[in-house]
């Protein structure tokens, strides 16, 4: 992720606005896989600590967008957040 862009908060109510990346917005394969560890560690402490973790993505103008929030669960190409919604996994930039 470049520094230098601005990158702009959101909550999950806004989700639904929003339209994401069409392509994978990581192309190096160890960085995928790292991103899945980091989903899925995400997701146990979300349902096991009740934590949230900050997570960072692209949108379809190519902003970066952020959302404090609880990972509930995970698909093949999403995760999901509470109230079933959900952010495709090849938008995720990185989760803290």
């Amino acid at each position: 992720m470049k520094i230098s862009e601005k990158i702009h908060p959101t909550k999950k109510e806004f989700l639904y606005a929003l339209k994401f990346a069409e392509e994978d917005v990581i192309k190096n394969r160890q960085e995928q896989e790292f991103r899945m560890y980091s989903i899925n560690r995400a997701m146990h402490l979300g349902n096991v600590l009740k934590n949230k973790v900050r997570i960072y993505f692209r949108d379809s103008l190519d902003r970066i967008i952020f959302i404090d929030t609880t990972i509930w669960g995970v698909t093949k190409d999403d995760i999901i957040l509470k109230k079933g919604v959900t952010i495709p996994i090849k938008s995720i930039l990185e989760i803290d």
